[in-house]
């Protein structure tokens, strides 16, 4: 998952590796999105392609499902199979 922060504060464009299959990329809000992506570009393709290895080969990242509500203004939740279903939960190629 790819986690955007817009900030009000004047930063140069960060990139961190979080738990998970996560990736968070903060930004000033009033920097033009393109220019930022371009500051942080090899950055965020190595840590985003670190997650994917973390999640598919190493097991360090826990799986997510991702449920979506039919009703449009409902939150989007997060769920660890392993939780619901055990270590069987979690399939890996």
């Amino acid at each position: 998952m790819l986690e955007l922060v817009l900030t009000d504060e004047s930063v140069t464009p960060r990139v961190e590796l979080l738990n998970g299959p996560r990736v968070r990329l903060t930004i000033s809000a009033s920097e033009n999105l393109s220019h930022g992506l371009e500051l942080c570009r090899t950055e965020l393709m190595h840590l985003v392609e670190l997650a994917l290895t973390n999640l598919l080969e190493t097991e360090t990242a826990p799986a997510r499902i991702f449920v979506r509500s039919t009703k449009e203004n409902e939150v989007i939740a997060t769920v660890d199979p392993e939780v619901i279903y055990g270590s069987q939960g979690i399939i890996r190629p």
